[in-house]
């Protein structure tokens, strides 16, 4: 498999601190116990082979928010339970994804 890389963001407005985020490119990629899960934004899916990736047999669709203005440091906790309980409350499913700079709940 060759991956179209490599992807690009918005850059940073210095006036801001912040990006647009309905416009950055998110793409996730964990193999665990040989299961792959690819997690990527819609713009980036259209550059597969349609028959090529498992999708939602539902055309379901999750929207990604950003937590945090800042990167999160290793010393902050509580705060996936503080996104979970209220979203679980509602029965919505979430699905959480952390990097090196930012987390991010998929809802």
């Amino acid at each position: 498999l060759c991956v179209p890389f490599p992807l690009s963001s918005p850059p940073w407005d210095a006036g801001t601190g912040s990006q647009d985020l309905d416009s950055i490119t998110f793409f996730s990629f964990s193999l665990i116990e040989g299961y792959i899960s690819i997690v990527m934004d819609a713009e980036t899916q259209k550059r597969f082979p349609s028959d090529l990736l498992l999708t939602s047999s539902t055309g379901e669709l999750w929207r990604m928010v950003r937590i945090g203005g800042q990167p999160l440091g290793f010393d902050e906790c509580g705060i996936v339970a503080q996104i979970a309980e209220p979203l679980a409350a509602a029965d919505i499913s979430a699905y959480y994804i952390s990097t090196f700079n930012f987390d991010h709940a998929l809802v």
